[in-house]
């Protein structure tokens, strides 16, 4: 074993935080894959070069690094997560937006309007990501009724939850994360009201530029559907494959057309390993060629009468779906239906999960990130997010509302499931509430309860429990505390905070806090916001002390600064789940993200230090 210098450390430390920000921006590998990858290496690194104190002892053992796993926060959020999953799981908030709309029938843009408000106060009390979930159909139905683009209201879901999230103790996991960091290194405990006020101004404040900006800075992006097969919406996407005595055999395609496939355009070709995209430029087709194709039911119904050699696959066998002989009944639709980040389909592939049986409909186009993917969607692991182009019955698409692995993109006030359960499950969550509001329990022992009681009242079960606790979020929290460890333990954090303070050392509090509040705010959107609470609130409370200011306020500010993650698809989850349905670019984040975080940080900038008399 060897053990260095406290500079050594200080900047291997530096070396580690900038190697988890890298490995977080790039896309190439899973969360999963990527924090069990860092911690690993802490692991290996401090093993190899302990950080001894004068007893000899480990400051960074394995014990240290991995105790994120048994951090109470940590337990406290997981709980959480698994409460929401049993409020959701009842619909009790459905059926209160079916009646809450039901008093506004006629007014579409006022229903968007509270809707937001609605979701703005819900996402201080509850996980941003059912929120969205739920109300992702609901807008797209609003938007098909009122005429207008769904992209326009896809985007403000996604912020108005997150700032929503800003404004108590639990409205986001990053708060939690930074009032641990608080308590354990200053002994200081945030309250669950403490901060609501200025999160409040905030969060009003970004509000109303949602409100009145999307109009002009959301533009009007075409549906899947639409982009791959044309605004009539009467064709269906399929796949086709050449056999060894196909009429298409040694045929070349000019402009994405064949002779022998009349009323066919011809959206990809799959050969072997390799997929090839128009322009074709005089590709010549040979047996075992998988062709993406769009056409109408009459076309692919004649296809599929025809002995040529050609297979379609899935649709030549429709009778489980109502369909016989290749006739397309008028009853068939086409519908999106997005993979919920819980689903148990995440990471598997539509073929092994045996989708067409399971959920009687069948997959025939997927999308990622507003882009179609164009390899064999058989051989597609699953994603959170992604979009499903489905054909099934409409009772069939119906039907899926009542899994919750899958959501599915229509959605009406009229058909809404109702539950027994319903009242309990929202009984338990705001007693849960009420608990660690008048502070009768602690939060961590208040949650627990409250899984325990939906457990015991058999609102959720004990798999669905485990599919709520989402893998990612469990695993960034685990290495984020390790780093935090890591850079406070080394003294990195006191180093970093020198830096900082002595180019700001001549400013006021309000100056140095704003400073502070935007390098936070633009770096949370290229890492885990968890990540960046973690790694940067050793730091703001070294500068706290450095400047004479309460620790208390940088750590409040820290919260709103992580909150402001708006200007990538990838800064958090509901960013992510909104991008299928909004068929956003990711300019678009940048384009209409940017000017709210500019005025996040102003309202923060001008209220922050008025409201704490600084």
């Amino acid at each position: 074993m060897i053990s260095l210098s406290q500079d050594f450390y200080i900047y291997s430390s530096i070396i580690f935080v900038v190697l988890t920000v890298f490995l977080y921006i790039l896309d190439k590998w899973s969360i999963v894959v990527k924090s069990i990858f860092i911690l690993s290496t802490l692991l290996v690194f401090f093993s190899i070069f302990p950080l001894n104190d004068s007893d000899g002892n480990n400051l960074l053992s394995p014990s240290v690094i991995l105790s994120g796993f048994s951090n109470t926060t940590l337990i406290c959020v997981l709980s959480l997560l698994i409460l929401g999953q049993g409020v959701v799981k009842t619909r009790v908030l459905d059926n209160f937006i079916s009646n809450f709309i039901d008093i506004f029938p006629g007014n579409q843009k006022l229903i968007i309007l509270l809707s937001l408000l609605f979701v703005l106060v819900l996402s201080g009390f509850l996980n941003n990501t059912p929120v969205v979930i739920i109300f992702i159909p609901i807008f797209q139905s609003i938007a098909s009724k009122v005429g207008a683009p769904v992209s326009r209201y896809m985007m403000p879901l996604s912020y108005v939850a997150i700032l929503g999230g800003m404004t108590t103790l639990i409205g986001s996991s990053t708060n939690l994360l930074v009032a641990n960091s608080l308590n354990e290194m200053k002994g200081i405990e945030l309250g669950f009201f403490d901060f609501f006020v200025p999160g409040s101004v905030i969060a009003f404040a970004g509000l109303i530029y949602v409100i009145f900006f999307s109009k002009f800075l959301l533009k009007n992006n075409a549906p899947m559907a639409s982009e791959l097969i044309g605004s009539s919406g009467k064709q269906f996407i399929t796949q086709i494959t050449v056999s060894t005595g196909s009429v298409l055999l040694n045929k070349e395609i000019q402009k994405s057309l064949l002779e022998d496939l009349k009323n066919v355009t011809i959206l990809m070709i799959q050969r072997k390993e390799h997929a090839v995209i128009p322009p074709f430029a005089d590709f010549k087709l040979v047996a075992g060629d998988v062709l993406v194709i769009a056409s109408t039911r009459e076309a692919l119904s004649e296809l599929i009468s025809k002995k040529n050699g050609i297979s379609t696959g899935e649709l030549s066998n429709m009778s489980h779906l109502g369909q016989e002989n290749g006739d397309f009944s008028s009853n068939q639709i086409l519908s999106e239906a997005m993979i919920t980040p819980t689903s148990s389909l995440v990471g598997q592939t539509i073929e092994n999960i045996s989708f067409r049986y399971r959920f009687n409909c069948i997959v025939i186009g997927l999308q990622r990130k507003a882009r179609m993917i164009r390899n064999r969607m058989t051989e597609i692991a699953l994603e959170p997010g992604d979009i499903l182009l489905i054909q099934s019955t409409k009772e069939s698409i119906k039907n899926l509302r009542t899994h919750s692995d899958i959501l599915p993109m229509e959605w009406s006030s009229t058909e809404i499931i109702k539950s027994d359960l319903a009242f309990k499950s929202l009984l338990i969550f705001l007693s849960v509430i009420l608990l660690s509001i008048f502070e009768i329990l602690p939060l961590v022992v208040s949650s627990l309860l409250g899984v325990l009681l939906m457990l015991s009242a058999k609102i959720i079960s004990i798999r669905e429990s485990f599919r709520a606790v989402d893998k990612n979020l469990l695993l960034i929290v685990v290495t984020s505390l390790a780093l935090g460890n890591l850079i406070s333990t080394t003294g990195t954090a006191q180093f970093i905070s020198d830096i900082f303070f002595n180019v700001l050392e001549d400013t006021s509090p309000t100056i140095l806090l704003s400073t502070f509040f935007i390098l936070v705010s633009l770096l949370t959107n290229f890492i885990s916001n968890n990540a960046c609470a973690v790694l940067f609130t050793p730091i703001g409370l070294d500068l706290a002390e450095k400047a004479g200011v309460d620790p208390k306020l940088f750590a409040i500010s820290i919260i709103f600064a992580v909150n402001t993650s708006f200007l990538t698809p990838m800064a958090y989850q509901t960013n992510l789940l909104v991008m299928g349905p909004g068929h956003y670019k990711f300019v678009d984040y940048i384009k209409f993200g940017l000017p709210l975080t500019l005025i996040c940080w102003l309202t923060f900038t001008l209220f922050f230090p008025l409201y704490y008399n600084l």
